[in-house]
């Protein structure tokens, strides 16, 4: 507890080091592709092709409470609205909109700037990170203000600026130059969700973020712990194990433990947007690898990968391209992709040839240095031999891919991808057996309710039925009455 660690986990000296870490502004790209892809689909478009739109100015919007609406990063023209491949792990096209820059960076009206946050409710504080767009940027992209409703009972806010994923430096220039932001967004933070404290968590490796933050801070609810530097350290339950030594189960989430954990990125969003009401058009993105001049830039969102790796002095050789970071990164086919909100680092290596993958020699390796606890040689043989049920029952979906099994794996086995796989064809498994047992129910309910129709009009010309003899009989009963009378009255007449 002490030392904040975590069991299992793995040392990666950084490769690609720089002496000063560094934030370069880019220059305005050319044009810009915003992807529409929400978590609940409903984001829709509220501008035409040939509509001329302002930086800052809404593209998109939702009308739902979940998701977060999208803004134009360039002054321009919409060129286009349609389906576009971008970088994502589905690998699915999504709804983009594409924007011209007229080169003049033109923005909507703004009068941001000395806001005292205390004098707004909790409740328009959130509406504001909504609409400015704000969602976790340390990779998931989970809508800020979502995550902040639904905590239950707050007690502890935590920062993630551990930035494990050895190369990454976008989070640590933030901390060194935006100290005063950090701090103040972390105030913001604290305010809406109401915890006791506040824990900035950065990696022992940098010292000149720490010192930065410990300089500017005076407030005694926010606490800066240094951690170990050790992969996977970022991750959210490792790290709400380390510094606070409590366990959310499989399944669980750390906002029903009155827990919230943010990024440093989406903290420093968070200041922009309620003090500067400045949504979110641009990131910090780190630019790095061993066929570039690492370093850090403030990137327009949109703006294709090319446009920021033509930035860093590129060798001539044939380059591999990887978005968010070696170990968990996404690979990346096409450079002329757009960077999003969650692209916080693009590796540029040189290629090589891939490692000969060999036969698993069960030095078991990989078990020590799972920070789940999990058994990924078992894991590989149940999925090698399709028995996916059973590597569900040894915890297969607690895997964060992290990676580190692949990483120490001397046959090159490349563990993760087997995990993604089975965890994919699981889940589609399970989305396949619910449409077929929600196609069973609405049968035996089809044929309950057909059933019931015909008891239901069998009941009816039963009712009907006895309704007409009950009728016949009273029209057979007032007739004998009228032939009675008619009788009676001709006897009377007979007898005068």
């Amino acid at each position: 507890m002490s030392n904040y660690s975590f069991k299992g986990g793995i040392v990666i000296k950084n490769p690609y080091l720089v002496n000063k870490v560094e934030i370069i502004q880019a220059s305005l790209p050319k044009k810009i592709i915003l992807p529409l892809q929400k978590f609940d689909g409903k984001a829709k478009p509220c501008v035409s092709v040939g509509d001329y739109v302002l930086v800052g100015q809404v593209v998109a919007s939702t009308e739902s409470g979940f998701d977060v609406s999208s803004h134009a990063s360039i002054s321009g023209v919409v060129l286009s609205i349609d389906t576009q491949d971008i970088v994502h792990k589905s690998g699915f096209k999504f709804q983009c909109i594409t924007i011209k820059s007229d080169g003049e960076d033109k923005w909507i009206d703004n009068k941001g700037g000395n806001v005292d946050f205390l004098h707004y409710s909790k409740e328009t504080l959130v509406g504001i990170i909504q609409k400015s767009g704000i969602v976790g940027m340390g990779g998931a992209g989970f809508p800020t203000h979502v995550k902040i409703n639904k905590v239950l009972d707050c007690h502890t806010l935590i920062i993630n600026g551990t930035e494990c994923e050895p190369g990454v430096m976008c989070d640590d220039a933030l901390m060194q130059f935006y100290p005063k932001e950090i701090i103040l967004g972390i105030e913001i933070l604290l305010y809406i969700c109401g915890a006791d404290r506040a824990i900035i968590a950065i990696e022992d490796d940098k010292q000149a973020a720490y010192q930065a933050l410990l300089t500017v801070n005076r407030n005694d609810r926010i606490n800066i712990n240094q951690i170990p530097t050790k992969y996977t350290s970022g991750a959210e339950k490792l790290l709400i194990k380390a510094l606070l030594d409590i366990e959310i189960l499989s399944g669980g989430f750390a906002i029903n433990e009155g827990i919230i954990c943010q990024n440093i990125s989406t903290t420093k969003a968070v200041f922009d947007a309620v003090i500067n009401h400045k949504p979110l058009v641009s990131r910090i993105v780190t630019v790095t690898g061993d066929g570039v001049y690492p370093n850090n830039f403030e990137v327009r969102l949109g703006a294709s990968f090319e446009h920021l790796i033509s930035m860093t002095s590129p060798n001539t050789k044939e380059h591999n391209y990887r978005m968010g970071g070696m170990m968990m990164g996404i690979d990346v086919v096409d450079i002329n992709m757009p960077i999003g909100k969650t692209t916080s680092a693009i590796f540029v290596n040189n290629k090589v040839s891939e490692p000969i993958v060999q036969e698993c020699i069960r030095c078991g390796q990989c078990s020590e240095v799972c920070p789940i606890g999990l058994l990924p040689q078992q894991l590989y043989w149940y999925i090698k031999s399709k028995n996916f049920e059973k590597a569900l029952n040894y915890n297969l979906p607690d895997c964060i891919e992290c990676a580190c099994c692949d990483y120490v794996c001397p046959s090159h086995i490349p563990l993760v991808s087997y995990f993604s796989f089975a965890k994919t064809f699981s889940k589609q498994q399970t989305i396949e057996q619910n449409k077929v047992n929600t196609a069973r129910e609405r049968f035996k309910y089809r044929e309950y309710r057909l059933e019931r129709n015909k008891l239901e009009r069998a009941q009816v010309m039963l009712d009907k039925k006895k309704a007409l003899k009950e009728k016949m009989a009273k029209e057979q009963f007032q007739k004998q009455k009228i032939t009675e009378a008619i009788q009676r009255v001709k006897q009377a007449k007979d007898k005068i």
